[in-house]
């Protein structure tokens, strides 16, 4: 990797990390000066981070105005997860019937990493598995168009729960994520449609209810950031 490429990913991971861990609040303005000093960088390797981040929809920019850490409205994650729900009820209805042993052995082996991931407290690495476990039907639906939808649209309300979710359940081994994720399984094993939507249906509700939009300890860009 070249120094060039180096910086940008040292910078680009410094401000992805204090965002997804929840040390500067969503809104919160990424300022050019400020990560220069902390991090002890030129502004070329800012702008190019800053640019891979709004890609993947942490970041904000607003011409003549700067880059935001995002910070969508209540009704914003509303509209995102209730089309999120839209399309996993037209992934199962297209592929319920389609699923074999092997299909459901590997959304178990699925949901058994999720455990693994959320125990260590890896969210990241739990987001990728949890990812992988709603976007399966989709992908053997047959239909491209729903994959890339679904694909999107479940990038978007991952950002969402990096953002917001508490990730703290008073009971993890009986957590409801994977207790509502086995449910979906088992639905799909007997062939219940009514059943299976009714379990989508309820654990994006869920997802909703996990959030947490207030959180008192966020702290400055300034206070986060070292080099």
């Amino acid at each position: 990797m070249s120094q060039r490429n180096s910086m940008i990913e040292y910078v680009y991971q410094s401000l992805k990390d204090a965002i997804l861990f929840r040390k500067i609040a969503p809104g919160t303005q990424l300022v050019e000066k400020t990560i220069s000093e902390k991090l002890s960088v030129s502004r070329t390797p800012i702008r190019h981070a800053v640019s891979k981040l709004q890609q993947e929809g942490l970041v904000t920019v607003i011409p003549n105005r700067g880059a935001f850490v995002v910070e969508p409205t209540l009704e914003e994650i509303r509209q995102a997860f209730y089309m999120r729900k839209e399309l996993e009820t037209m992934a199962a209805r297209l592929t319920i019937t389609k699923m074999t042993n092997q299909h459901l052995d590997e959304m178990n082996a699925l949901v058994q990493q999720e455990r693994i991931t959320y125990a260590k407290q890896d969210i990241l690495n739990y987001i990728q598995v949890n990812k992988s476990f709603h976007l399966y039907l989709a992908q053997h639906s047959g239909n491209m168009f729903l994959m890339e939808y679904m694909e999107r649209i479940l990038d978007q309300t991952n950002v969402y729960l990096l953002l917001y979710d508490v990730f703290q359940d008073v009971n993890m081994t009986h957590s409801k994520r994977f207790v509502e994720h086995e449910q979906y399984i088992e639905a799909i094993r007997n062939q219940d449609i009514d059943r299976l939507l009714y379990v989508i249906d309820w654990h994006i509700n869920g997802s909703l209810h996990y959030m947490q939009m207030d959180k008192p300890t966020y702290y400055s860009l300034d206070s986060v950031l070292e080099a």
